[in-house]
């Protein structure tokens, strides 16, 4: 993505979700950006103490909120 501004769209709890649901956008022709993926240790036991994030440019945001929610439903 070329010096375009990003909005996150979504907190991942690690980084193989965060891998994952980028996989699914990018599959679907929306390119994204993770964001803290290399901050993200674990603090004693309670998880990231960074998250993941998932950023997109915003000309690209619904389309990848709607692909994330069907995702999201589809697990159910």
């Amino acid at each position: 993505m070329d010096e375009q501004p990003l909005e996150v769209i979504y907190q991942a709890q690690n980084s193989a979700e965060a891998e994952m649901l980028c996989g699914l956008l990018k599959s679907n022709g929306v390119k994204c950006v993770l964001l803290d993926r290399n901050a993200s240790g674990m603090v004693a036991g309670f998880g990231p103490a960074i998250p993941v994030r998932l950023a997109v440019i915003p000309e690209d945001r619904e389309k990848a909120l709607e692909i994330l929610k069907s995702f999201e439903y589809d697990a159910e």
